[in-house]
């Protein structure tokens, strides 16, 4: 066998260090709270809430957003628990995870559809484009810092964090923005809104692996 030096072994024994573990996923989500409560509540105030609020009601109105708020967290504590090394998730469950906010989504839009149908008779262009911007701009302060307590645990598949995370914060920003937004049109808010998601998703796919490529 080998024998190690003794000069060796000191300046071994000198390098250790005590690592602090990281807190649960669902603690290190919540780190994220203040920037999704900025995301939930900037469409609203610095607009305003939109005008059919009354006939949504709670449930459908405010209701469901925090219902979207809830997912969003969800997903992003299962991107932060699938950055740590040897807790990644399996293809089904990552299936789940993609598929039920698209399950939501549709659901509350066709919930706030029964309750008020407002058409987009004009303009729909224009106001596409501001809500699918308008929407996924709000989530990507959220994604930033999801991606960075990502980066922080190492991830071995970091493009996956990073499509969970961007998922979970275009959730919520969409959370917010539909409370502004005035039409509850199905092929509106199923392109726009939804769209948002999406590229709020590819942002946090492509920044994870930006920032995962050094882990490597």
């Amino acid at each position: 066998m080998t024998v190690v030096p003794a000069e060796l072994r000191s300046r071994i024994h000198a390098d250790y260090a005590a690592v602090r573990p990281l807190p649960s996923p669902w603690v290190r989500a919540l780190w994220c709270a203040p920037f999704a409560m900025l995301a939930l509540l900037a469409a609203p105030t610095y607009f305003h809430v939109r005008a059919d609020v009354l006939q949504l009601g709670w449930s459908r109105g405010w209701g469901a957003s925090l219902l979207q708020v809830v997912a969003g967290f969800a997903l992003l504590a299962a991107a932060l628990r699938e950055s740590v090394p040897g807790r990644s998730w399996s293809a089904g469950a990552i299936g789940m995870w993609i598929a039920t906010p698209i399950v939501l989504a549709i659901a509350v839009t066709f919930a706030s559809w029964e309750a008020s149908p407002v058409i987009l008779p004009r303009g729909w262009w224009t106001v596409w484009m501001v809500c699918l911007s308008g929407s996924a701009a709000t989530a990507l302060p959220l994604v930033a810092l999801a991606n960075v307590l990502v980066a922080r645990a190492y991830p071995t598949r970091p493009a996956v964090a990073g499509l969970l995370l961007g998922i979970g914060a275009g959730l919520i920003a969409d959370a917010g923005w539909r409370m502004f937004c005035h039409f509850s049109e199905p092929a509106h808010v199923l392109s726009a809104h939804l769209g948002g998601v999406a590229v709020a998703a590819l942002a946090g796919w492509r920044l994870a692996v930006m920032l995962g490529k050094p882990f490597r």
